[in-house]
């Protein structure tokens, strides 16, 4: 995956110039965005279920999700402070209120398939509500507001400069100047996520898996279901109306056959051999996200 801030705030800038609107006259700036209020948190590791406080070692190199709302909200404070330099009072979406269902690109919670009872009790293979979740949405913008804050006129005027009432707009707008203040722009997790994709994938290949995962289908077969991996009976699951008995076999079975340990200590091992192996590249990754974060808590400071 690339650089996710990156990417959000492009996105953000260009869905600032196409919903611009005219007519608007700029304002001054307000006393406080939207941002000062910090979102639900994820925890970190599974809290109940066969992977209760399991993580795996190519986690360490993940931005997690608190790291992401963190980075976004510091954006989104030097964003406001940017466009009030060009007389706009601009709040950018609200950072934090649309979490996702798992901390890091790990998936951790469901790698494997579902792997906690509790859970399956009540939702079967969906997923438990975290909380109330609140829709982001841009603002709407007048058209200079969205060339001040993007640093173009249209998708495709990248490259041309521009300035708002005789004053230099940076690079990138007011958008892509505050991701380079946090140093976002130098942040990409991906190789960890590339490799993370590839271990799952190896792992489920392996002898020991293999065995496992045939131990597994066999006792789901006892319980009347005809499925080969966990990920055929998410897919079953998913598509009956009624998929709790069927996910509390899995996991039964996941229980009786010991899969998950199995299934998470090749994971693992593969992992740790991945992370041997590109070393430098992973904590380059890791130290320029460590070091947009403290960036971004220094601007959320101030």
């Amino acid at each position: 995956m690339p650089n996710k801030i990156y990417a959000a705030v492009a996105f953000i800038a260009l869905a600032a110039t196409a919903t611009a609107c005219g007519g608007e006259e700029p304002k001054g700036p307000s006393a406080a965005g939207t941002n000062a209020t910090a979102g639900p948190a994820l925890a970190t590791t599974p809290q109940s279920g066969l992977l209760k406080g399991k993580s795996l070692p190519l986690e360490d190199y993940m931005q997690t999700y608190q790291q992401t709302v963190t980075i976004t909200r510091a954006v989104g404070v030097l964003e406001t402070a940017c466009m009030a330099e060009y007389g706009f009072d601009f709040q950018p979406p609200e950072a934090g209120r649309t979490p996702p269902p798992n901390d890091n690109d790990a998936n951790i919670e469901r790698r494997y398939g579902i792997t906690d009872r509790k859970t399956a009790e009540k939702h079967g293979y969906g997923l438990a509500e975290e909380g109330a979740q609140t829709r982001t949405e841009m603002p709407p913008l007048t058209a200079s507001a969205a060339l001040v804050l993007s640093g173009s006129s249209s998708r495709t005027d990248k490259a041309t400069s521009h300035s708002y009432q005789g004053k230099q707009i940076p690079e990138g707008g007011c958008a892509g100047q505050s991701v380079r203040k946090v140093g976002a722009d130098d942040i990409d997790m991906s190789l960890a996520s590339r490799l993370a994709y590839d271990s799952l994938a190896r792992s489920q290949e392996s002898a020991k898996v293999r065995a496992a995962l045939g131990t597994w289908s066999t006792c789901m077969k006892g319980k009347g279901y005809d499925v080969g991996t966990p990920f055929d009976a998410a897919d079953l699951g998913t598509a009956k109306r009624s998929s709790v008995s069927l996910a509390l076999a899995d996991i039964d079975c996941k229980k009786e056959t010991g899969l998950v340990g199995i299934w998470f200590a090749e994971d693992t091992a593969i992992q740790k051999a991945q992370i041997e192996e590109h070393h430098l590249e992973l904590e380059e990754a890791r130290k320029n996200n460590e070091d947009a974060v403290k960036a971004a808590e220094k601007a959320l400071r101030n």
